[in-house]
Order: C-alpha cells, then sequence, then structure tokens
C-alpha cells in the first residue's frame, strides 16, 4: 500500500515538512541529535525527519533513511542525494538491517502507530541504539484535536456506514492517548520516557484545496479514493467539505484546520 501513494507522498514531501517543520524541531531535539550523531529514520517515507537530522549531524555525522516501502525509499534516496553522509535502507521498523548497538538515535515520524506491535517496534530500535543512545517517535494525537485529517476518514465512514479505519486495524490515530504511548515506550525497553503535546494547524487555500491536498495523504485512502465509482466518490468530497467549514477557520491566503502531534522519547539504559 505505501509503494502506491509513494508518488503523491513525494509531491506533497515539501508542504509536508513546512506544515511539520516545528514538531519536527522537537522531535530531533527529544532524540538528543547533534554534530557528529549516527542517526536512524525508521518507516521514513520521503525521509524529511531524517534529512532534517543530517543536517544538525553534519558532515561528522550518519543517517539512514529506511523504510519497509521500496517506493518510499527510492523518493528517500533521491531527495537526499546531495548529502554524502545519508545513506538509505530497505527494512521494516519492527525487523531493522542494522547491528546492535550502531546508532546514538532512532527517530520515527507518523510511524510507530502504523507498527502491528509498537512494542515490538520500540523494542527493536532499541536493539540498534547504543547504551545511552534516545529514540523518539512522533504520533498524531487524537482524531478530535485533529479534524484534518479526522473529518476526511469520518466521510468516509458515513459514506459506507462503518467506522474508518476499521477497528483493530492499526491506523493514524492508534497511539494518539499521551498514556499508551508512554507505555510503549516502556514496554519497548526505554527509561526516563517523556511525552509531549504539541499543536500542529495545517493551512491550505481553501477547503476544496484541503481535500485535494489531504486525500492525498491519508494512506490506503489515496488509493481507495480514485477507484470508487464517481457519486460515491462525489457523495463523499461533499460530506467531508461539509464537515470541514464549521471547523476551518480563515487565514491570511486560506482557511486553517486544527492538528496536533505528539512526541514521545525514551533513552536505552
Amino acid at each position: 500500500m505505501w509503494n502506491g501513494v509513494a508518488g503523491a507522498w513525494d509531491a506533497q514531501a515539501d508542504f509536508v515538512e513546512r506544515h511539520m517543520a516545528t514538531a519536527t524541531t522537537a522531535l530531533l531535539e527529544a532524540a538528543g541529535i547533534g554534530v557528529g550523531s549516527e542517526v536512524l529514520e525508521v518507516a521514513c517515507g520521503p525521509g524529511g525527519a531524517g534529512i532534517a537530522a543530517a543536517g544538525r549531524a553534519g558532515d561528522t555525522g550518519r543517517v539512514v533513511l529506511a523504510d519497509v516501502a521500496p517506493g518510499m525509499v527510492e523518493v528517500a534516496a533521491r531527495r537526499s542525494a546531495d548529502l554524502p553522509h545519508v545513506s538509505t535502507s530497505v527494512c521494516d521498523q519492527a525487523a531493522i538491517d542494522a547491528p546492535d548497538a550502531s546508532f546514538d538515535a532512532v527517530i520515527c515520524r507518523h510511524g510507530l502507530m502504523f507498527a502491528a506491535e509498537p512494542e515490538a517496534a520500540v523494542r527493536e530500535a532499541s536493539r540498534v541504539l547504543r547504551p545511552g543512545g534516545r529514540y523518539a517517535a512522533l504520533t498524531w494525537d487524537s482524531r478530535t484535536a485533529n479534524p484534518w485529517l479526522g473529518l476526511l476518514l469520518d466521510a468516509v465512514g458515513a459514506q459506507f456506514g462503518t467506522t474508518f479505519p476499521p477497528p483493530g486495524v492499526p491506523g493514524p490515530f492508534s497511539l494518539d492517548d499521551p498514556a499508551r504511548l508512554a507505555d510503549a515506550l516502556r514496554g519497548g525497553g526505554l527509561e526516563d520516557v517523556r511525552v509531549d503535546r504539541m499543536s500542529t494547524p495545517m493551512s491550505a487555500p481553501s477547503l476544496q484545496g484541503w481535500w485535494d491536498r489531504v486525500q492525498q495523504l491519508a494512506g490506503p485512502l489515496a488509493l481507495v479514493l480514485p477507484s470508487l465509482e464517481p457519486e460515491v466518490r462525489n457523495a463523499i468530497h461533499d460530506r467531508a467539505l461539509e464537515y470541514g467549514r464549521p471547523v476551518a477557520r480563515a487565514i491570511e491566503n486560506g482557511v486553517e484546520l486544527p492538528g496536533s502531534v505528539l512526541i514521545g522519547s525514551g533513552r536505552r539504559p
């Protein structure tokens, strides 16, 4: 599935970096990344957080961008091609292709919530950390705190009379509770665990512009929506805009919808 949306994520990568700039800075700080750090980004997608980490680590550091989807890794490799201290790897966050104790920091931006067993993914990240190394993950806050995405999922669910994503399926809000995220980090063997919340509103030129953008970033929906009958797709579109009108706030050159993330971090003993 992630291979199928790699092109859309590539097209939206610059916007995502602007949208998540402040949160990404906080993620890198939580991971303790500085000059000379050796860093692994897992579930990297187009590699934005790892590329930002490379800027902090400098030429004396090392960054590996890893994702289970080869299509995403190809995008990340192209976007980091001018950074000689950045390389790529195709591997899952629950089965990292790296020796024990080989990194100072492991980061995961919007990937841990898709792990079937988050504790196992954190434990695997801890394995490749050096003693005292830090892991930091960024996940979405609650669905109600993120109407920029939640309303689209609500519109799809209302169309088909179900909850989307289905219960029990790891989705964007599967680690939206600070206590649950902290438990996953501790369960993965980390100490000095901390979870912080940060506002990340999404801007768009209009509600229609919001729809055009967010459907490309909504994981499997980016594949499903184009395959639906036009009348079904149009009904979802109209309902999403209806849901968005009372939530969107007018700003200069467009609208803004609320957003929020959690930043969880901890240290390998």
